[in-house]
């Protein structure tokens, strides 16, 4: 909704969280457009700007100058004028919470690609935290997913963060684009033929037996029941968590990647982290997607700007899909986005026609 030539955004419509204030931000940087944003994640148990966006926000207003109001902790709204759009500078973006380093990133990518000049930045925060993207997945699926659509990133990691402390820090180098984005199409599955996993424990123990069961469960899924397994062990000391911290799985196949993810925030065993990854894993390759749920997401917006038609096969939309289709929308109405259910159960062909944006 367009009030006053200022886009309206109701932050309590769908999953209510956190991604339509970062999706705004960088649509609003980049078109120059001034928004408000009311009921800011209302559906959270703590309602409001959190440590996570008052951060975000800072670090973006480094990057352009802008007027805004209502940057506090917990206020529920806030409007956003942007001043300038690009002010190319390096940043170090400092941590006062364990906050995802993948989604900051999410807000800083796209405006960072209008800078006339590669782009440093370091961030400190979580790199494996439930409920966003881990950096592993990030550097190892999604920064080679954009690179088909022109967008070149170089990530290292300096130091890991694990929830609830965080501690981690990434630099991250970011190549301008000084032209329009490929469009991305993606609308074919096939079988994993290769999984890599990452247990996140307080001590070295043997993990072969875990291996195995995860081995076991996704074998129907695999190329000629042949699934070998590439499996590494991060030491991780919890005072508040004392049995498993967590289990990051990486399923690999000759066109797809996929990310399922399990931080222990309730005390549980290993095994029972184990199976959660297990049935996440499972319940997307059943659906014979091109994509898990944290990836289309990070898509979406990229293929709005991009030039043509864009095309992925998901699974079915969850709300947050459905949130950031809504804010595209309410900033670029040209933009044509098509949700279209295929003949498989739970399976969606996923269209947007780029506006082709000139970085």
């Amino acid at each position: 909704m367009i009030q006053n030539n200022i886009t309206i955004i109701d932050g309590s419509l769908y999953e209510g969280g956190g991604q339509m204030l970062r999706s705004a931000l960088a649509l609003s940087v980049i078109f120059q457009k001034e928004f408000q944003i009311i009921n800011i994640r209302s559906n959270r148990p703590n309602p409001g700007i959190n440590n996570q966006l008052l951060s975000q926000i800072n670090l973006i207003c480094n990057f352009a100058k802008a007027d805004i109001q209502g940057v506090v902790l917990g206020s529920k709204e806030l409007k956003f004028k942007p001043l300038e759009k690009f002010i190319p500078q390096n940043l170090i973006c400092k941590a006062t919470t364990a906050q995802s380093i993948t989604l900051i990133l999410q807000s800083l990518l796209p405006i960072s690609l209008n800078s006339e000049k590669p782009i440093q930045l370091a961030i400190q925060g979580g790199t494996y935290l439930n409920h966003s993207p881990t950096v592993l997945a990030w550097k190892n699926v999604f920064l080679k997913l954009i690179q088909e659509m022109g967008i070149y990133i170089d990530l290292e990691v300096l130091k890991e963060g694990y929830y609830p402390q965080g501690g981690g820090e990434v630099r991250v180098s970011i190549q301008p684009i000084n032209k329009k984005l490929k469009n991305y199409v993606n609308i074919q599955y096939s079988k994993i033929n290769e999984l890599t996993c990452t247990y996140l424990i307080p001590s070295p123990s043997a993990i072969i037996q875990f291996n195995n069961q995860i081995i076991n469960n996704l074998k129907e899924f695999s190329e000629n029941n042949n699934l070998p397994i590439k499996s590494d062990i991060k030491v991780v000391n919890s005072k508040k968590f004392k049995k498993c911290y967590g289990v990051t799985l990486l399923c690999h196949s000759s066109k797809n990647s996929y990310d399922f993810t399990s931080i222990n925030d309730q005390d549980k065993t290993i095994d029972e982290t184990v199976n959660q990854v297990i049935n996440q894993a499972k319940q997307f390759l059943q659906n014979q997607t091109s994509f898990d749920e944290h990836h289309q997401d990070q898509l979406i917006l990229l293929m709005a700007l991009a030039e043509g038609k864009s095309e992925i096969l998901i699974g079915k939309p969850s709300l947050h899909t459905h949130s950031l289709i809504y804010v595209i929308r309410q900033f670029l109405p040209e933009c044509q986005i098509e949700l279209q259910e295929t003949d498989k159960k739970e399976q969606f062909l996923l269209s947007v026609q780029g506006i082709g944006y000139v970085f």
